[in-house]
């Protein structure tokens, strides 16, 4: 067989942290070995971290927005600007996601989305019921992302809410 065509079997693939043995028919022995981790692979279980997380604000969110928050939740993580960073956590610790950047998101929310009394405050003993106002994750509730990303949640929403 040849190297051309096995290019062409595994083309597009993806093979994280996988091991694939061929065994010719003229008695050769392929084996592909990958650990490399790709970008946005844990997507899907951070993506359900994330809706458990921002869930549970649920006590703070407007009753003409409780029954579409977690679909406004889904778009926002869909849309293209916060795809790219809400995944990438960095260096925070204890968390499978960009917390900070949510905590970004959360405050350009704000009072259109959550009761006007949901200060930083009570957001961060609701979102992190352990150390409450003292969790990091408070000064970032009083953050705006950046502008390209601040913009292209304000378009997603004009046009879904």
């Amino acid at each position: 067989m040849e190297i051309d065509k096995l290019k062409g079997l595994f083309e597009g693939g993806n093979f994280p942290n996988a091991q694939i043995n061929i065994l010719t028919g003229d008695g050769v022995h392929i084996s592909y070995k990958s650990s490399e981790e790709k970008k946005g692979e844990h997507e899907p279980v951070s993506k359900d971290a994330i809706m458990e997380y921002v869930k549970r604000l649920m006590p703070v969110v407007r009753k003409e927005y409780q029954s579409v928050y977690s679909e406004m939740w889904l778009g926002i993580l869909d849309v293209k600007e916060v795809k790219l960073q809400v995944y990438n956590k960095g260096k925070q610790q204890g968390t499978t996601f960009n917390r900070d950047f949510v905590a970004q998101i959360i405050h350009q929310l704000g009072s259109r989305i959550y009761m006007p009394e949901a200060n930083a405050v009570v957001m961060a003993e609701h979102l992190e019921p352990e150390k409450g106002r003292d969790h990091p994750v408070r000064q970032k509730l009083g953050e705006s992302p950046d502008k390209s990303i601040k913009k292209a949640i304000e378009a997603f929403l004009k046009d879904n809410l």
